[in-house]
């Protein structure tokens, strides 16, 4: 099912940005389906970002995809004051 989630994403029209989730917990974004290549068996996923780095993944160990790219972390000034 993981193999035709990720088709469909791909395949939308009008594309939407998603985040791939690796098994770390790091969050990967597909901005436009230009920016991913999946393999022909649907086994491997490679993502492109903005600075022409590439990750692939096994797509099997892709805990999830979530629509949208992720809120970016808020800045340290907006840290509550003596958080460590």
């Amino acid at each position: 099912m993981r193999i035709e989630e990720l088709r469909t994403l791909l395949k939308a029209r009008p594309f939407r940005a998603f985040t791939v989730f690796t098994p770390d917990g790091t969050p990967l974004v597909v901005w436009h389906q230009d920016f991913a290549l999946l393999s022909p068996d649907g086994r491997t996923l490679w993502v492109y970002q903005r600075d022409y780095s590439c990750d692939m993944l096994d797509v099997m160990l892709i805990p999830r995809f979530a629509l949208g790219a992720p809120d970016p972390a808020p800045p340290e000034s907006a840290q509550q004051p003596g958080a460590a």
